[in-house]
């Protein structure tokens, strides 16, 4: 497993408040306890109107949806709490559908990548050390690349995406590959994606792709984030 400094959460966490106008703030609740499911939040305050909105999402690793009715929304029209607050409130509220999972958040030693530069190409490739510990062939490196098509710009734009994954050996063959998210899925006024944050679950079966995406409409310009998940069979 490819060791990364605790600081590191610190400068992501660092960038994501970083942004102007209407930036989401990620929030890592984790995975169930048989790494199945897997639970994050987000939230904010809209742009122009300052109205503080949370959101929460629990997703089923392996389907890579959402579990039906585990998706929970909050958006206040009182101006004098903050969006941490409002995501606060809102994971108060649905703790009683949350709590079954007795989720717990990665930690370092299973986070497979932390995009630390914003000078990063989004389509630049990601490359780490065997993380399954069960690969017959010694020297494995996961080779990651995120795979975008748009189609015009601005509010307009409609755009979709996949990550390609490939397994190779110390010579460079590719011994495997396989391809995570709906590439068919078009998404409205998304006019760029990255990938902030790649990690498993402590068994190793279940991968998470945080993937920050830019989202232009008649607000203006808003950074939200969503995941893609694989479980490895």
């Amino acid at each position: 497993m490819k060791k990364i400094l605790v600081c590191a959460f610190s400068v992501f966490f660092a960038v994501c408040s970083s942004f102007a106008g209407d930036a989401a703030s990620f929030d890592d609740i984790g995975f169930s306890e048989d790494g199945k499911y897997y639970l994050f939040g987000q939230y904010g305050k809209t742009d122009k109107t300052y109205e503080p909105w949370a959101e929460i999402y629990t997703v089923d690793v392996a389907a890579n949806d959402f579990v039906k009715g585990e998706v929970f929304k909050s958006r206040d029209s009182s101006l004098d709490i903050s969006g941490k607050n409002a995501y606060e409130n809102l994971k108060a509220k649905c703790n009683w559908k949350i709590s079954k999972y007795n989720a717990k958040p990665a930690g370092v030693g299973t986070l497979l990548y932390l995009r630390e530069s914003e000078t990063k190409s989004p389509t630049e490739e990601i490359v780490f050390k065997d993380f399954e510990g069960i690969s017959d062939v010694s020297g494995i490196l996961y080779h990651v690349r995120l795979v975008p098509s748009f189609n015009g710009s601005g509010k307009n734009c409609r755009s979709k995406f996949f990550i390609e994954v490939l397994k190779k050996d110390s010579s460079g063959n590719t011994v495997s590959s396989f391809a995570v998210g709906t590439p068919d899925f078009e998404r409205k006024g998304i006019v760029a994606y990255q990938i902030e944050r790649i990690f498993a679950d402590k068994s190793g079966k279940s991968l998470v792709f945080v993937v920050k995406k830019t989202l232009e409409d008649e607000t203006g310009t808003s950074i939200r984030y969503m995941v893609e998940t694989y479980r490895i069979k």
